[in-house]
């Protein structure tokens, strides 16, 4: 019925923070069935164990962590692929935090409600509001 994920340790030095989702009947975005999907995905690594972090992945015959950085070249790489005078801004422009307040945009442009947007997001003040 829900999923309940908890943040050791965020930016804004909250730690041990939980936040719960319910199942939706979307197949494909549920938080319930996409978390499901991804903890069977890391039950089939050799070796993993209950407290493998939900970052890793299977590659070159072995676990591994995404890092933050990882990430950050990724997004970059695909910016750069799609070309900055199609997306209006540049590689260097954007990062990790791109991604919540991208989130937040869509959110807001699909129609959500705002206080919605604010839960989702696990903004703890309206600062978000700037994004949208």
């Amino acid at each position: 019925d829900s999923v309940a994920v908890t943040f050791e340790m965020q930016k804004n030095d909250q730690k041990h923070e939980t936040m719960i989702h319910g199942c939706t009947d979307d197949p494909v975005l549920c938080p319930v069935k996409q978390w499901a999907r991804l903890v069977n995905r890391i039950w089939t690594y050799p070796g993993t164990i209950e407290d493998t972090p939900v970052c890793t992945v299977w590659r070159h015959d072995r676990r591994e962590q995404i890092t933050s950085r990882q990430v950050i070249m990724a997004l970059r790489a695909a910016c750069a692929t799609i070309g900055s005078a199609r997306l209006g801004f540049e590689p260097e422009e954007i990062g990790t935090h791109s991604l919540r307040s991208g989130a937040a945009m869509e959110m807001y442009l699909a129609g959500e409600p705002v206080y919605t947007i604010m839960l989702i997001g696990r903004w703890s003040s309206n600062a978000f509001l700037c994004y949208i």
